[in-house]
């Protein structure tokens, strides 16, 4: 007989929030900054589609893992600590994803 296979299973989002958001708020809890639910969209309008990095514009119609798509950018990196702003509006901003990633966790 072979044997049962062994499911992982993932911790599950409350409904209010998405998986990918779910993930962010628990990383959040984990560097210990605040989180506030940020919408994505409002900040790339808010930015204009213009990579807040390099200043070149952004095309919409890319998508991940396409390194010129959009991603969401945190001005202070989460990974600073408690004492940062955190996941806030204020601290959020439009980049390429190639851009974001080159970054690092460097402000």
């Amino acid at each position: 007989m072979a044997e049962a296979r062994k499911r992982r299973r993932r911790k599950r989002s409350p409904g209010w929030l998405s998986r990918r958001e779910y993930a962010l708020k628990l990383r959040c809890e984990r560097w210990g900054v605040p989180y506030t639910k940020v919408s994505r969209a409002a900040v790339f309008r808010r930015d204009g589609y213009v990579c807040q990095l390099c200043s070149e514009p952004i095309d919409r119609a890319l998508r991940y893992p396409n390194p010129r798509s959009a991603s969401l950018d945190h001005v202070v990196p989460l990974s600073h600590g408690p004492g940062t702003p955190g996941h806030v509006l204020s601290n959020c901003q439009t980049a390429h994803f190639g851009c974001n990633a080159s970054k690092g966790n460097r402000v």
